[in-house]
This record gives structure tokens, sequence and C-alpha cells, in this order.
């Protein structure tokens, strides 16, 4: 038995003694753990989902002592009620080697000085990169969600050289520093790890051509479920992220939820050495494509070479399935917008209407923003040509839409909401 098949039986076996909902939908498949001899055999399990996590909120999913339990994390909420994880010493110890080993990855060196954005709180971020990089040997500027003007005053006064946070965020910095007039090319940033949210290809362009195109831009991916950042993590050769071995994946057929043998299908995530809070096949909703094909870094565990979108990002607008990414890729594409844009979904006479508002860039020329109506017109065309639906979409002065302080939120599905 190999080692990591011995560390999932443990695992395995630890769920069933102390998780009453996991072990009821294994008696439903009359299976005990002694009934899994290898990896084939996986399959025969049943799927773990968030709803399962809050069906026994807030502590059912936990498996050691309360006593034992020396943090908690959750998650954001976004589509729902924040999932409530406890992490153990040895967890904190784990995941404390997870971010270091997502630092080395990213290029990260004991002698850079990172600039953490991430809030702390009971958001994993924050404290997760504190604690790895803290042990790594970094300097760490832990500014948190403190306002752009005061993370720019910090990024002017103590050079960081590594930038933590979101793709959104980064582009907001980016775009404070214009009116601030902070000219951010002359910073000594060298790399901006980001996480949080989906870095599609369109943004990673953007975020280079504010920050310089010498920034390494890469992306680390997790989850409050699994201790939170590195189950995924880019090289700087900025070409996928490389799952973590102290996880095991799979892909399934997201409608049959059956295992797949193409590089496409939702990611399904099993942890291999979680003490409080393990997962058995845990459906991340993360529609992705992997690729096994070597790494220039050397590093030979199988990549995600895109993310396709989220089970619960797919948008049905009359009948067509759209991913928000999608959509986000087609705006990116234009010259004119900044990266903030909201997709809002509402009903009239039992029709889907889809509004997309945008902002355009506050240095655009005036004989471009005269033409700016024109351009909307032009876009919606474009749009409907591409995915086959009708779009208003709303170019609109620049800092109009909100900002966030977590996640972007860029849908409102008004759909659904009783009138």
């Amino acid at each position: 038995m190999d080692k990591k098949f011995e560390a999932f039986k443990l695992e395995l076996q630890k769920v069933y003694e102390n998780n009453k909902i996991y072990r009821q939908k294994m008696k439903d498949k009359n299976l005990t753990p002694e009934d899994i001899d290898s990896w084939n055999d996986i399959k025969k399990l049943p799927l773990t989902t968030k709803e399962d996590i809050l069906s026994s909120y807030p502590y059912g999913y936990n498996c050691v002592d309360q006593s034992k339990i020396k943090m908690y994390h959750a998650s954001s909420g976004t589509t729902g009620k924040p999932l409530i994880v406890g992490l153990s010493e040895n967890d904190m110890i784990l995941r404390q080697e997870i971010i270091k080993e997502d630092a080395i990855m990213a290029g990260i060196r004991k002698d850079d000085i990172v600039q953490i954005c991430y809030g702390f709180g009971m958001f994993t971020g924050g404290f997760s990169f504190y604690e790895g990089l803290k042990e790594l040997g970094c300097q760490i500027i832990p500014t948190g969600t403190m306002s752009t003007e005061m993370q720019l005053f910090y990024m002017q006064q103590l050079k960081p050289t590594v930038l933590l946070t979101s793709p959104s965020h980064a582009m907001h910095l980016s775009e404070k520093s214009k009116e601030l007039k902070i000219d951010i090319k002359t910073l000594p940033i060298r790399i901006i790890r980001v996480g949080s949210e989906l870095l599609t290809e369109a943004m990673r362009k953007k975020i280079k051509a504010s920050w310089g195109n010498k920034v390494s831009v890469t992306q680390d991916y997790g989850m409050t479920e699994t201790l939170g950042p590195g189950l995924g993590m880019e090289c700087s050769y900025e070409n996928g992220m490389h799952l973590n071995e102290h996880y095991y994946f799979e892909l399934i057929d997201p409608i049959t939820k059956e295992p797949t043998e193409k590089n496409v299908g939702e990611l399904v995530v099993t942890t291999l050495y979680t003490e409080c809070f393990p997962l058995i096949r845990y459906k991340t909703s993360d529609l992705v494509e992997i690729t096994t094909e070597k790494c220039p870094c050397g590093n030979s565990a199988p990549r995600i070479k895109k993310f396709l979108g989220r089970t619960d990002d797919m948008l049905k607008i009359k009948g067509v399935k759209v991913f928000v990414s999608q959509i986000e890729d087609f705006l990116f594409m234009h010259p004119y917008f900044t990266h903030q844009y909201e997709i809002v979904l509402t009903k009239e006479n039992y029709k889907d209407i889809l509004t997309i508002n945008i902002e355009y860039k506050e240095d655009l020329p005036k004989d471009i923003k005269k033409q700016l109506p024109n351009y909307e017109i032009e876009i919606e065309e474009e749009f409907k040509n591409r995915f086959g639906i009708t779009s208003q979409i709303n170019i609109i002065n620049n800092n109009t839409l909100p900002l966030s302080k977590g996640k972007a939120i860029r849908v409102r599905d008004l759909r659904k909401v009783k009138v």
C-alpha cells in the first residue's frame, strides 16, 4: 500500500467513526472503510456536498473534540450561509507548510517584503499567508483591508517586492494610483500573487499592463473547507496551477456525477492529512480543464490549465448557458473599460432581461467619451453574435459601482426576487 493511499484510508476511517452524516451515506451504499482497497474503489464512495456540511451546521463535520479546535475560519457566504471550519493545532501546522510551498512555487524568497491585502478575519487568506510567510522568513506588511489610499501609502513607504491580493483589488489599486499621481510601475514589486477570485487570462493581461509587464502575475486556488489557499499553485511560468499532493483529486461529469476519463470536468477533492475537518470526495462546483503535460519548472503534478466556470456561476439566460468568466473575457477584450462591471438579470413579461453595467476608463480622451453611446450598440451586437443572447450594455462613469471588500460580487439575479 503506497503512503498516500495509506493516509487516505486513515482519513476515511476517521470520517466514518466521527462524522454521522457521511457514515450514514456510506451505510446507505452498504459500504465500510474495509471495502475500499485501492484508488479504483474510491468512486464507490458517496460524494460530499456543501449541503451536507450545512445540514450539520456548524459543528457536525468536525472530527475532533471541540477542545482541540484552535481557530475557526469561514467562507465568504457569497452563495449562501458561510461555511464554518475549525482547525486543530496540527491543521494549522499543515496549512503553514502548504503556504510555504505555495509561496516558493510563486518565486517568493525569504528576503522578500510581502504586502498582504487579504482580510485578517474569518476569511482564511490573511492569516494563512501571514503564518506561512513568517515561517519562510519574509518581512510582512499586513495592510489587510485598509483603505486603498493607505494601501498605496505603505506601498510607497515600505517598498514591498510581493503583493498578495485579489485580481479585482490589484486593478483597483492601479486605478487609484492614477488618481493619486503615483507611478506604480516604479515600485519594486516583482510578484503579484492573486487569489480569492478567478484570474482569467484577460484579467492577467490587464494587471500586467497596469503594473508592468515584467511583474509575475500568478494565482493560487483554495477554499475554506480545505484549510484555505494551496489546493492549486501556479509557478512563475504562468501556465496553470499545480495540484497539491497533500490532496487527492478526481474529475466527474457535473451532470451524471460519474467519474470521467476526459481532462475536463467538475473537480472533486479528498483531504489526506486534515485532522479537524476531513472531507471525502468533496464536490467543489469548479469546472476545470486538467493537463498532465510536463511543466518547464520541473513539477510533474497535473495542472489546472483552465477554469471553465463554476456550476453555481453558470447562468441560464433565455435558455442559453453561459459562465460569468466567459462574459468577463468578452468585456475585457475592449480597451475602454475598467475591471469594474456587474451583470443584472431581471424578468419582464416572463422573459429574461440581461443588463451589463461596466465602467469606462477615467482617462479616456473626450472625443472617445462622446462616442460611447454608439459603442454600446456596437458591443451589444458583438455580444449577441458571440453568445446568442440579446443584452443591454451600459457604459457608466468611473467609481459608480460599489467596491467589494472580499470577493467581487459580479451578478445580481433579480429574477427570483419576489415583488
